[in-house]
């Protein structure tokens, strides 16, 4: 595997690489959203690869395999032109995901089920994976998932009128597909997976630009239009 470029953050004090991988993770997550899904991060090491190629023998150095596994469910971006314009926003943007990546666990999730869904081998998994993630973001209640998830859904992303009423339905359409998969009887196609990851997509880039994950009360003000 090629690397093609190389993202350098500080030394983590105490030593604690963990915490400096996941904020690596954080910011490629936010490439993947917004500039390139196809990017990955496939190797973490102490110190700059160019350095690593120069280094003795004797010397010793810390690098470990990350994102190594094939892509099965391969996302491109639609344009690669303007990419440094793109790379701009993740730059004023990324610290907004970070925050929300730590502070909700349904952020989190869907997060890495959107970061990790290119890299399932069961599409049909992958569906499901995404489509739990939606779920734990906007459905309080366990009842009537179907018609609770996709009314509120469409209330966060569009406003009221027939263009919310087209993408309620829309959701509810690719929320069929996930409850066959769920029971062993998949009837969705790829591109069924693929609305939903930019659903899903659509859903998180709305959270990052809000600074906040919608409360149950925030999408019922949304979902019968109160100011």
């Amino acid at each position: 595997m090629d690397l093609t470029a190389e993202l350098k953050l500080p030394a983590p004090e105490g030593g604690d690489f963990a915490a400096c991988i996941e904020r690596a993770s954080i910011i490629v997550f936010t490439i993947r959203l917004w500039c390139d899904p196809s990017v990955t991060m496939p190797v973490f090491a102490d110190r700059s690869f160019g350095v690593l190629a120069s280094m003795e023998a004797n010397d010793r150095a810390r690098v470990a395999p990350l994102e190594a596994s094939p892509r099965f469910f391969a996302l491109e971006p639609v344009n690669r032109e303007g990419m440094a314009a793109k790379l701009a926003w993740v730059q004023a943007n990324w610290t907004k995901a970070e925050a929300l990546y730590r502070q909700s666990q349904e952020f989190r999730i869907a997060a890495d089920a959107l970061s990790a869904g290119q890299f399932v081998r069961n599409d049909a998994l992958a569906l499901i994976s995404l489509w739990g993630a939606l779920e734990a973001l906007f459905s309080p209640s366990t009842t009537e998932l179907k018609f609770r998830v996709s009314a509120l859904m469409a209330a966060y992303l569009e406003a009221p009128g027939r263009c919310r009423l087209a993408k309620q339905k829309e959701i509810a359409a690719l929320y069929d597909k996930r409850s066959a998969a769920a029971h062993g009887k998949p009837r969705h196609s790829s591109d069924d997976l693929l609305n939903t990851f930019n659903l899903t997509r659509s859903v998180l880039l709305r959270m990052i630009r809000d600074e906040a994950v919608p409360s149950k009360q925030k999408l019922e003000e949304l979902l019968f239009g109160c100011p």
